[in-house]
């Protein structure tokens, strides 16, 4: 047997390889944080992160000091939003796979919210959270139980390993708070005792948010952002505006779309001879029916009620009645009693309209059309201000529409044209009327 070192070496051998190295990651979690969770209760600290849901349907944490620092007024606020702005996924998934999977956006964001704590600003989380469910459902509540569990997991970790006061607001519904509405930030004055103007140094307010409208970048490998609700929001409380890429690494903005801006149909120009401002209807007939035809949110109501109803017309609504065939049945009671009828509903294709055409033969009477023009997003803004701007915009306190509501209306919809029938077709283009409180309500963004 030769010695060990004339040993003879196999390919066998040569082709085993040491294991690779282990990929290291920066720890989320603090030596004080598992210190103090070995400890029996009675010798634990109190928890630095509380969490509380406000008005059923807002999410908030806050760090301990949050409220109690004393900051000199009027105040600064560095704003944030929270997934792909502070933090990103560690797995890589669009969507986290559990409470621990979160990284820094970049390794640079505690040192800069460290700094701006430095300096003097509240620091604020809002962040959209519409995958969570505050609310349990009787079907699936593990499900729901799953989803807070998981955002607190993450929330507490991420406020504990910077151990700034922070205080965090996530909408988790459709509703007042969620971006870019303005209830977040609201709640958020309320919280620190802050009043809007006097208290908050707009001009050295930053928010800083991903979702900013900007178009896919190849080059760059930048991806479209699904919204521009953030940049939205900065609007709405009017304070400045930038990426995670401007604002971290100091990149050049970029280009951005808006798919809706209110401000653009404030005192628009209208075009066409049919829609003059205001809409003159003349009442031709004694007796006739008057079909709208336009999106949910487009104005059809507050028309009958200021140009149709003072002429005699009484209206037929299938929001109220519950079926076409129940507003045909008391239009054709209207009209034998001699009364003119509006029929107040979305009519959006030629077979519903062909139904009330064929009525209005049977019944022997005129039959005209007035078509609203607004767009389908033009419409669903009107419903949202309309629904959560409060008594100011809603007094007969109705409730917000489902989005399906406008987009099943964009899929039916057809053109109405004379030659289904009608005597003839008034086309009415939205315009904004209402007070300059009503006005500065309703030009901010809400969808």
């Amino acid at each position: 047997m030769p010695p060990a070192s004339l040993k003879r070496v196999t390919s066998t051998d040569r082709d085993i390889s040491p294991p690779p190295a282990k990929r290291r990651i920066a720890a989320t979690t603090s030596s004080s944080i598992v210190s103090n969770f070995f400890k029996p209760a009675s010798q634990k600290e109190p928890e630095k992160i509380t969490f509380q849901t406000l008005h059923g349907t807002l999410f908030t944490a806050r760090h301990q000091s949050a409220l109690t620092v004393d900051r000199p007024k009027p105040l600064k606020v560095a704003a944030f939003d929270f997934d792909d702005t502070l933090v990103t996924t560690k797995s890589g998934n669009k969507f986290p796979k559990g409470a621990d999977d979160w990284r820094w956006w970049n390794a640079v964001v505690p040192t800069r919210l460290k700094q701006l704590n430095d300096d003097g600003y509240a620091i604020i989380i809002v962040s959209n959270q519409a995958a969570v469910s505050l609310r349990t459902d009787p079907k699936t509540p593990k499900d729901g139980m799953r989803s807070v569990n998981n955002l607190k997991g993450k929330v507490a970790a991420v406020m504990n390993a910077l151990d700034l006061p922070i205080s965090m607001y996530a909408a988790t519904e459709h509703d007042l708070f969620r971006k870019p509405r303005t209830g977040m930030w609201e709640q958020m004055l309320k919280d620190y005792g802050l009043t809007d103007h006097g208290d908050i140094d707009h001009g050295k307010c930053i928010f800083v948010g991903d979702a900013a409208g900007r178009e896919a970048d190849r080059i760059t490998g930048l991806r479209k952002d699904h919204s521009c609700c953030d940049r939205d929001f900065a609007a709405n409380v009017a304070i400045s505006f930038h990426t995670p890429e401007e604002y971290f690494l100091g990149d050049s903005a970029k280009p951005f779309v808006r798919t809706f801006n209110p401000a653009t149909y404030l005192d628009a120009a209208l075009t066409t001879q049919t829609d003059a401002t205001p809409v003159v209807f003349t009442k031709k007939h004694d007796v006739d029916i008057v079909l709208f035809c336009g999106c949910p949110g487009a104005g059809k109501s507050t028309f009958y009620w200021k140009h149709l109803q003072p002429l005699g017309y009484e209206r037929v609504n299938q929001d109220i009645l519950k079926s076409r065939d129940k507003c045909m049945k008391v239009a054709t009671q209207h009209i034998e009693d001699r009364t003119p009828v509006v029929v107040d509903n979305t009519n959006a294709d030629i077979e519903t309209r062909a139904a009330w055409v064929g009525l209005a033969r049977k019944l022997q009477v005129p039959i005209r059309l007035v078509h609203f023009t607004a767009t389908a997003k033009l419409c669903e803004h009107n419903d949202t201000v309309r629904a959560l701007a409060g008594e100011l915009m809603n007094p007969e306190q109705r409730t917000m529409l489902p989005k399906m509501a406008f987009t099943g209306f964009v899929s039916r919809f057809r053109e109405p044209d004379i030659a289904e029938g009608f005597e003839d077709i008034t086309k009415s283009a939205f315009l904004f009327e209402g007070s300059a409180e009503q006005r500065a309500v309703w030009s901010r963004f809400w969808i």
